[in-house]
């Protein structure tokens, strides 16, 4: 009887149901045959989402140029990466423009798509898929010319005294 008054006579009854439980969201998704969201096999990035992706991934891929220097740097002494760097030129001449290329592009779309990124954070100005579009187009396009003319630069050869 107190538990009648409680209401925990209801609460022991609820308990002891017998009705199946409701299925969760996936066991309902399941049963459409559907997916549950866009996957990236049926659904078309546009070139906007590509571009803030290969910004993302080109700064995973300075990240790890980074580390590897620093640690040859660490591992081999101050002029290992140097001489590692100055061995392959003289064992591939013929590579350097394109390893320079190679460099110097994911560095350059990097720090384009993060000015244009922190321009967009600052201003909120821009924020549209045409000017989007466009920026995507044109960072690709100056990344392209800003990494074609670092490859084709070449500093001084250092001195043979500055070496020792």
């Amino acid at each position: 009887v107190k538990m009648m008054r409680l209401g925990l006579g209801r609460l022991a009854s609820r308990r002891m149901s017998t009705t199946p439980a409701k299925p969760t969201y996936t066991e309902r998704m399941d049963k459409t045959g559907r997916p549950v969201s866009p996957h990236l096999t049926i659904y078309r990035l546009p070139l906007i989402a590509w571009s803030s992706v290969t910004v993302r991934i080109t700064g995973v891929v300075g990240s790890g140029l980074a580390v590897v220097i620093a640690g040859t740097t660490l591992v081999g002494g101050g002029e290992c990466a140097s001489d590692i760097v100055e061995s392959g030129v003289a064992a591939f001449p013929m590579l350097v423009m394109p390893a320079k290329f190679a460099i110097a592009w994911p560095l350059t779309y990097h720090w384009l798509g993060n000015m244009r990124h922190m321009y967009w954070d600052l201003t909120a100005k821009g924020f549209n898929n045409i000017t989007m579009l466009h920026t995507s187009y044109g960072i690709v396009a100056a990344t392209t010319a800003i990494s074609a003319g670092l490859a084709l630069y070449s500093m001084p050869a250092r001195s043979r005294e500055s070496k020792k």
